[in-house]
Order: C-alpha cells, then sequence, then structure tokens
C-alpha cells in the first residue's frame, strides 16, 4: 500500500504535466503560425500595393497623353478658325463643291416634277391579273355554297 499510493501520484502527475506541457507548447506554436500568417499577409498587402500603384501610374500616364493630343487638336482646330475669319475663303473643297452645287442647281430648276395620271397604275402593280390573283370568283363562292 506505501508503494501504490506514490505510484498513483506519479501517474496523476504525469497526467497533469502532459496537458500542462501540451498547452504550453501549441500556445507557443500557435503564436509563431499567427506572426507568420501575419507576415504572409503583409507582403500580400505590399505586393498588391505595389501592383495598385503601377496600375495607377500607367492610368495617370494615358489620361496626360491624352490630355496632350486634346490640347494640340483644339489648338489646331482654334488656327483653323483663325485663318478662315482671316482669309474668308472655303477652306478644302469648298470652291469646287460650291461650282457643282451652283451647276447642279440650275439643272433642276430646269427640270419640272411630272405628275402621276390617275389613270396609269405605279410600276409595282401589273396591268392585268397574274399570279395568285388570276381566276374565278368560283373559289370565293365556296364557301357560300357550305352555307
Amino acid at each position: 500500500m506505501e508503494v501504490l499510493i506514490p505510484l498513483a501520484l506519479l501517474v496523476v502527475g504525469l497526467i497533469i504535466g502532459f496537458f500542462v506541457a501540451r498547452y504550453v507548447y501549441t500556445r507557443d506554436g500557435s503564436d509563431k503560425s499567427v506572426k507568420q500568417a501575419e507576415k504572409n499577409v503583409k507582403e500580400i498587402m505590399g505586393q498588391q500595393a505595389e501592383h495598385h500603384f503601377h496600375q495607377t501610374r500607367q492610368i495617370v500616364d494615358s489620361l496626360e497623353n491624352q490630355c496632350q493630343s486634346l490640347r494640340m487638336q483644339l489648338e489646331e482646330y482654334e488656327g483653323l478658325l483663325k485663318n478662315e475669319s482671316d482669309d474668308d475663303s472655303v477652306p478644302f473643297y469648298g470652291e469646287q463643291a460650291s461650282a457643282y452645287l451652283r451647276n447642279n442647281l440650275h439643272g433642276r430648276e430646269k427640270s419640272k416634277v411630272k405628275t402621276v395620271s390617275g389613270s396609269s397604275q405605279p410600276r409595282d402593280f401589273a396591268g392585268a391579273s397574274s399570279g395568285l390573283f388570276v381566276g374565278t370568283e368560283s373559289s370565293s363562292s365556296a364557301p357560300e355554297k357550305e352555307k
């Protein structure tokens, strides 16, 4: 009996020691895994931020290029307007087009529009019956006979 009590206390101590050691080691392991996870998240966020900055710079550069081209187009347009008001000339093909229009308008005024007389049919209708409409009225009287 004297040996049984120390052995029982030894077994109880081993069991308690096992659970205490397990708790301590898992807490240290979880701290390490939490720190590793935080480190991974920070690295990923840093990469995403760098990628975001790169895309933003590209967008800003493209906007600047578009603004420069728009500014150049606006200046060219203003230059054309100033030149047009100074010279009072028609730009590009205006002289040829105005001569062409003058010649064609005189030709159109001479020709008068012909009116369609009531006796003539339009081109899309045949003068005589043709196709499905040729025939007698016997087909239309058939339903009347059934009544």
